[in-house]
């Protein structure tokens, strides 16, 4: 287990004498802190690979040197930036993670679940969710550059895994927006979950409530009839209408 945990992401340093050799990898390494010292270099190779994938990144991310120069040439020996450091760090999360708390489990089934780089990280050097990435730019740019980082990043994602663009995580942010008296924002951030999930009945019910709360009683009503219309199930949607009509609630 420790073995594995140890090659969720490469921290290992090669050795300066390889680049005057020209060669990669090397015969031996250096400043290996955290990976075993007697690595094979194959193993280490595919520990490196396991990073970039896990982090969506490439080895000068965390190695210094120019990007798209020869392996040989980059000092993989340096501690110089902060993402390397970082990583050891990491690394000692992950083995602790899957050698202590999960091996504590009762009844663990088998075969075991192990975290991984990629079990947070989902191809993204820093792991936030969509909501927490756009929640950021809510709060420091305002609404329309949120809908721009949304388009972008499900253009640009949408399908790897690395972000859920289900239409549920725009309403919790419309939701947490209108208890905050923010109601633009709401009406904003479920009109454009409405546009990529347009069968969705619960937005427009959502739409309504949010206006409802605005006063806006003609676009509540419009966005009621509009949810029941995509699903007439909704109860909730006839009462507010019936509320805001004074009709009785249709049966």
């Amino acid at each position: 287990m420790r073995r594995f945990a140890l090659l969720v992401l490469g921290l290992a340093a090669f050795a300066p004498a390889a680049r005057a050799q020209g060669r990669f990898p090397p015969d031996s390494f250096t400043n290996l802190k955290v990976l075993p010292k007697n690595i094979e270099p194959r193993v280490l190779i595919g520990t490196m690979r396991s990073f970039a994938l896990g982090l969506g990144v490439r080895c000068t991310y965390c190695h210094v040197g120019r990007e798209g120069a020869p392996l040989d040439s980059l000092n993989f020996a340096s501690d110089d930036k902060r993402t390397k450091r970082v990583a050891r760090v990491m690394i000692q999360m992950v083995m602790h993670i899957n050698d202590e708390h999960l091996a504590e489990v009762p009844d663990r089934p088998t075969p075991h679940i192990v975290v991984r780089c990629a079990t947070c990280h989902r191809g993204l050097a820093r792991p936030r969710l969509l909501d927490d990435t756009l929640g950021l730019v809510l709060a420091d740019s305002g609404l329309d550059a949120t809908a721009r980082t949304y388009r972008a990043l499900r253009q640009r994602y949408y399908g790897s895994g690395a972000y859920d663009f289900g239409d549920l995580t725009l309403a919790d942010m419309a939701q947490t927006e209108a208890r905050a008296g923010r109601v633009d924002n709401a009406i904003g951030l479920l009109r454009l979950a409405a546009e990529f999930s347009p069968a969705s009945g619960q937005l427009p019910f959502m739409l309504g409530e949010v206006y409802r709360q605005k006063g806006d009683t003609a676009q509540a009503l419009a966005n009621y009839r509009a949810a029941l219309a995509k699903d007439s199930t909704l109860g909730f949607a006839r009462r507010r209408i019936a509320e805001l009509t004074g009709t009785a609630p249709p049966r």
